[in-house]
């Protein structure tokens, strides 16, 4: 590593911890807000809640790392190009691809390691996390108002619920599928509400497809009117040790694909969320592609304009994100383009404002 590699990247180390612990803050205040009329409910004392926000932590510096880079690029360049820095490396030969160079470079490699910390790190502190939150939950209503839920009892069973309906305490459109020990799909019940009994659920209006040949043949329907069946603890289970697509590892996400595909089901959102689950660490490297010639560019008029820089960019790749995110998940968009439509488009801007940049 040569001498001005070094200098850029120590300049980007600390705005890049500055946007990293500033946007974590932020969204571990808005987990809190979440959790906020849960807490005030229960008054969950102030050591569990830091429990809980504490192993929530890393998920939030996943998602921050990005913002930590668009903040570091524009405001090292600003800074470097207002003190004529800029303009002596360039009088030393280098140019602005030569100069950008280590930061690019970083840029990859905060890539590489939000990607490993989200598939790694995210999962098992989730887990614990959850730990937390049980304490929070364990006196709150069995159902509470959900849709489009996906959990797993103790049985290695997986069930859809289509809504969770608090106010009425029932179930609505289940779909539960059992698999074998070789993990195929073996039987399917699908109902279309669910009751509860006592501490046993009913599910009613209902069927039940048994499938053999590794879930490639059905052996027979049954059909019912109404049967219980045993999940008072894969409920509690799914809020206290649930975890969002996007905080599972890329393998239990795919494994969750793959099963409900095996059922039949359309796994187009679970796709989208897959995608976005790589998209969002990469978006590291292709901030700090965009935000290099941005900030050379506007940096004249002040200091100042790197943090406006670094805004600007975030706001309108999350503004592109969200729209590609709402198509895909409504089935307009192919989850690929969904997923990484953000990325290409601002990574190419990024790329040719860079080679045109003098």
């Amino acid at each position: 590593m040569k001498i001005l590699d070094r200098y850029v990247c120590r300049q980007l180390a600390l705005p890049f911890l500055i946007g990293v612990v500033t946007f974590a803050v932020i969204m571990l205040g808005d987990a809190a807000r979440q959790l906020g009329t849960l807490v005030l409910g229960l008054r969950a004392p102030l050591p569990l809640i830091a429990k809980y926000l504490l192993y929530y932590a890393p998920h939030a510096i996943v998602w921050s790392m990005p913002v930590g880079t668009v903040v570091a690029v524009a405001m090292t360049l600003t800074s470097l190009k207002c003190h004529g820095e800029i303009e002596a490396m360039r009088a030393g030969g280098a140019g602005i691809v030569r100069i950008c160079m280590p930061i690019l470079l970083l840029g990859l490699l905060i890539s590489f390691l939000a990607l490993g910390i989200n598939e790694y790190v995210v999962p098992a502190a989730s887990k614990r996390a959850s730990a937390a939150f049980t304490e929070m939950t364990r006196t709150q209503p069995i159902v509470r108002e959900q849709y489009n839920v996906y959990f797993r009892d103790d049985e290695g069973r997986l069930f859809y619920v289509g809504h969770m309906d608090a106010e009425n305490n029932e179930l609505q459109d289940i779909v539960i599928w059992a698999e074998d020990a070789d993990r195929n799909v073996a039987s399917i019940t699908a109902a279309t509400w669910a009751e509860l009994d006592d501490n046993v659920w009913v599910l009613r209006e209902g069927n039940t497809v048994r499938l053999t040949d590794g879930g490639e043949t059905v052996e027979r329907l049954e059909k019912f009117g109404a049967k219980a069946i045993k999940l008072t603890k894969a409920l509690q289970d799914y809020y206290t040790v649930r975890q969002r697509e996007m905080e599972m590892s890329g393998a239990q996400l795919g494994d969750l694909i793959r099963t409900v595909g095996r059922g039949g089901t359309d796994t187009r959102k679970l796709q989208v969320k897959w995608h976005f689950k790589y998209s969002i660490p990469l978006a590291c490297f292709v901030f700090a592609l965009i935000a290099a010639p941005i900030s050379l560019r506007f940096a004249r008029h002040g200091t100042f304009v790197g943090v406006v820089v670094a805004i600007l960019i975030v706001f309108l790749y999350n503004g592109v994100r969200s729209w590609t995110l709402a198509f895909g998940l409504a089935g307009s968009l192919h989850p690929i383009l969904a997923g990484w439509t953000q990325n290409v488009l601002f990574g190419l801007i990024g790329l040719v404002m860079l080679l045109r940049s003098k």
